[in-house]
């Protein structure tokens, strides 16, 4: 699979357009996608955008779409113009759809992913869905490196971690046997 900020961008366009006059903050986006990632990877044995995480103070975040709101360089291919067709910045760490997203960049599962995290967490504001990152595996691995401050203020997280379970709820309850599978899968198609 060819990795590029397409399927990010488009993700973003497509959250911030469920928001009210299609403005988003940008953490709040950042942990949507965290959360739609995680559901996807698994249910599927893959992500939706291919992005990298980070555990950061403020909780976990994807490296590319922290770069593409912040006009920063990415990682991945960044096809020229794309991002300023679909999203702009609107400062005070928010952006704005443009336009609806392309849903063509989507797989069924991609699409249901984005819905079904944000019928049980689009509600939420940013901070809220900060403090719930702070207590998924994938940050609290991280967590006492973080609060020394002789240390990094951010890691890499292994997504190994998001296979791992996180607080009792009913959004993450896959079996162990369908977690095995879809873990084994995801690293399959990363050997490839």
């Amino acid at each position: 699979m060819t990795k590029d900020t397409k399927k990010i961008i488009q993700a973003l366009t497509y959250l911030a357009g469920k928001e009210d006059g299609k403005v988003m903050d940008n953490m709040k986006a950042y942990k949507l996608l965290w959360l739609a990632d995680r559901y996807h990877l698994r249910q599927t044995g893959r992500t939706i955008t291919g992005d990298a995480y980070y555990a950061m103070h403020d909780g976990i975040v994807p490296s590319d779409a922290k770069c593409v709101l912040e006009n920063a360089k990415t990682k991945m291919r960044d096809p020229k113009g794309y991002k300023d067709r679909y999203i702009a910045n609107k400062g005070n760490h928010q952006f704005m759809a443009l336009t609806d997203a392309d849903l063509q960049v989507f797989s069924d599962s991609d699409q249901e992913a984005l819905d079904k995290v944000w019928e049980a967490f689009g509600s939420m504001d940013a901070l809220e869905l900060s403090n719930l990152s702070h207590q998924f595996p994938e940050w609290t691995f991280y967590r006492d490196l973080l609060n020394d401050r002789e240390q990094k203020n951010s890691y890499r997280i292994d997504l190994d971690h998001f296979f791992e379970q996180g607080p009792s709820s009913d959004f993450f309850c896959e079996s162990k046997e369908m977690l095995a599978l879809t873990q084994e899968l995801y690293h399959q198609y990363n050997r490839i």
